[in-house]
């Protein structure tokens, strides 16, 4: 095994690792990925696995700023009680683009280097699709998959591509529906359409469901995530005690 591959794994070794994904983008996956690791709580690390156009700093309002590096690695930046790591703490407020397999170099360098001496959890937050970073994560350790979308009919059917993917690995993905409904005067309004072919969807493969809400004040929270109390983390608790109970 290559150098910098064996020392990503052994970062990685003895924690709770957690995927958050989607085949679909647009759905939530930053959010929900921001309050997952805010509702675990300290001895939690939060990494960007998108490497091209980073969220999570945006979120947490560390856009611009860059990560300190000692003799230990990259250190994280400390946010609350949890701990954020993202390229965009390496390269600031830019894009990047990468030809072919300097994404999973990236990738692994990525974790190999972080200083994770302080995470029991360490959450991942990965970009839409079916790409590299499902496949470095399979390399380097057992993950818990998330996999987020909408109720909508043509997000459902392309997530199921993952979820597919995702047994034939043997993982135990938990199906997670981002934002589905909000709450008008005490009314349930459904933007996206009835949530039946997601509860479909997560019967045919035996998963747990569980439905977010839109939370329209979260929009006031963009660049500090970590100060949102609202109804949606209350629910983003719930996915928490599931995944707790996830072997």
């Amino acid at each position: 095994m290559e150098p910098l591959r064996q020392l990503a794994k052994e970062k990685l070794a003895g924690k709770n690792v957690i995927a958050v994904m989607s085949a679909k983008g647009g759905v939530g996956k930053s959010v929900i990925s921001s309050l997952l690791t805010l509702a675990l709580g300290e001895g939690t690390l939060l990494v960007d696995m998108d490497i091209h156009t980073m969220a999570v700093t945006k979120l947490f309002g560390l856009e611009g700023k860059l990560h300190e590096v000692t003799k230990d690695g990259i250190e994280p930046f400390n946010v609350s009680s949890v701990q954020i790591v993202s390229l965009s703490g390496i390269v600031k407020d830019k894009y990047v683009i990468l030809p072919g397999g300097n994404n999973e170099r990236v990738m692994e360098s990525l974790i190999a280097f972080t200083n994770m001496k302080k995470a029991k959890n360490v959450v991942f937050d990965l970009p839409p699709g079916l790409g590299d970073e499902i496949l470095v994560l399979e390399r380097l350790t057992k993950f818990k998959p998330v996999v987020v979308t909408t109720p909508s009919k043509v997000s459902v059917k392309v997530v199921e591509y993952l979820i597919k993917y995702l047994n034939e690995k043997g993982l135990n993905p938990l199906l997670l529906v981002n934002m589905s409904y909000y709450d008008c005067g005490g009314k349930i309004v459904r933007p996206f359409g009835d949530v039946d072919s997601a509860s479909s969807l997560a019967n045919k493969y035996g998963l747990r469901l569980v439905e977010l809400p839109i939370d329209p004040t979260i929009e006031d929270y963009m660049g500090r995530i970590q100060e949102y109390k609202g109804v949606l983390l209350s629910r983003i608790n719930e996915a928490v005690r599931i995944l707790n109970d996830i072997s």
